[in-house]
């Protein structure tokens, strides 16, 4: 099927609109799908993710152009504008009058009103030199400066004060870094790092043993290392999360809500495949996964089945150690998922009454004396600390334990938690609290 890249950017847009779909799992999919060369699939991609990254602000400007601004546009109409809204402000390689013919022709195709379509974008051409910020005092300025909903910014401003919340905005326009953890069953960092060429520079991450930077590396899964199981990608704040667990050979471990199984993976390591890692997941495939990575680094005590998190049920009910990685509103991770950076909090309100009653259920896992590690990638303490004080306060057989850490901190909280935050260092924005059943 003959299709330009900005109709299939704009078919990836519309689907993570209803299906709320991973931006890259579907801009891969549909790259797939139409078989584009390589320049479009790269203008494609480029639309795409800058759609979704300014999204906040390109509605801003968008609203501005309104007769009627409280007109609620299809999505199709929406997503043509946000496009053309995003080339015409940041691809100087596009010509202006480019953008406005294609958002048209988009716009028939879709049925949209092009008179209208058409209109608005001329408009704004003439006034594109004279857009302004909101004011430099209001929320919705950092929100439309940085591109977050003014929800997460409202929030950070509240949870972690203004100066913090402008710093986190500030590293979310940075973008993130790839960092794996060398498989040390099998090879030395050392021995890791020699193994590429001069087309992939490799850096030891000295904080963290086995922990290593990969630049310009591009599709990893496609090199030999990866193939031979010598490492899996992982974030160093998950690297970090394994450490202040710190599991030792030979013990019984559950990993509770796994998936994509990266942590079980780290953990089953630093075990050096003596003792269990029991890896759970809710849904099927993604139990194939987490299997099917453990097969590529051969770790062999890595067990990954099928379980509800929130269930009474165990094959295990005396761990040594637990993780308790909840689902969360993931508002640490925008540089990864850009697609939350819109995200309201009314989106996310139910998560914590889910992520207390895992908390619960895999408590009653632990034996005597066991640590449980309850973390998320967000930053919400709504999430985060509440979720843990309301613990420890209904389970008097639980206590803090002070996290060791060389990581620096950026607010006041308990000694047993700790919240990583991207501008801090180098890790996603993550929350930890270590935690321990007394004897």
């Amino acid at each position: 099927m003959n299709v330009t890249a900005r109709a299939a950017a704009l078919e990836a847009l519309l689907q993570v609109d209803e299906n709320e779909g991973y931006s890259n799992i579907v801009i891969d999919k549909t790259l797939n799908k139409y078989e584009l060369d390589k320049r479009d699939s790269a203008l494609a991609s480029i639309i795409f993710y800058g759609v979704i990254e300014k999204r906040v602000t390109l509605d801003y400007y968008i609203r501005r152009f309104l007769r009627n601004k409280a007109a609620v546009l299809s999505p199709a109409t929406a997503n043509i504008l946000r496009m053309a809204v995003y080339q015409i402000l940041y691809l100087e390689k596009v010509p202006d009058s480019a953008a406005v013919n294609e958002a048209a022709n988009l716009a028939k195709v879709n049925k949209c009103p092009v008179g209208f379509v058409n209109g608005l974008l001329r408009e704004f051409l003439r006034h594109k030199d004279d857009l302004k910020l909101p004011p430099e005092n209001s929320d919705e300025y950092l929100s439309v400066k940085y591109s977050v909903s003014r929800d997460i910014v409202s929030m950070w401003i509240k949870s972690y004060g203004k100066t913090n919340t402008i710093k986190l905005l500030e590293s979310f326009t940075k973008k993130s870094k790839m960092f794996v953890r060398v498989n040390s069953t099998k090879i030395s960092t050392d021995d890791f790092i020699a193994s590429f060429g001069e087309d992939i520079t490799v850096e030891k991450y000295d904080d963290l043993d086995f922990a290593c930077k990969l630049i310009s590396a591009g599709n990893v899964t496609k090199l030999k290392q990866f193939e031979d199981g010598l490492f899996h990608v992982q974030d160093l704040s998950s690297q970090y999360l394994c450490k202040i667990l710190a599991p030792k050979p030979g013990e019984n471990i559950i990993d509770v809500c796994a998936a994509p199984g990266g942590k079980t993976f780290t953990i089953s390591e630093m075990m050096n495949c003596e003792g269990k890692v029991y890896s759970y997941d809710l849904y099927k495939g993604r139990v194939k996964l987490i299997r099917a990575g453990a097969y590529r680094l051969g770790l062999t005590n890595a067990l990954a089945a099928m379980r509800d998190a929130t269930s009474e049920k165990c094959e295990l009910n005396d761990a040594d150690r637990i993780l308790c990685d909840v689902p969360c509103s993931g508002f640490g991770t925008l540089r990864r998922k850009p697609e939350i950076r819109y995200k309201r909090m009314k989106d996310v309100e139910g998560l914590p009454e889910i992520q207390y009653d895992i908390l619960c259920k895999s408590s009653n896992l632990l034996k005597a004396g066991g640590t449980l590690v309850y973390s998320t990638c967000t930053l919400n303490p709504a999430e985060n600390g509440m979720i843990v004080e309301k613990f420890l306060s209904e389970h008097p057989d639980f206590e803090g334990v002070k996290i060791e850490s060389t990581l620096r901190r950026s607010i006041d909280e308990p000694e047993y938690q700790l919240t990583m935050m991207p501008y801090a260092g180098e890790t996603d924005g993550f929350f930890v609290a270590k935690l321990r059943k007394k004897q």
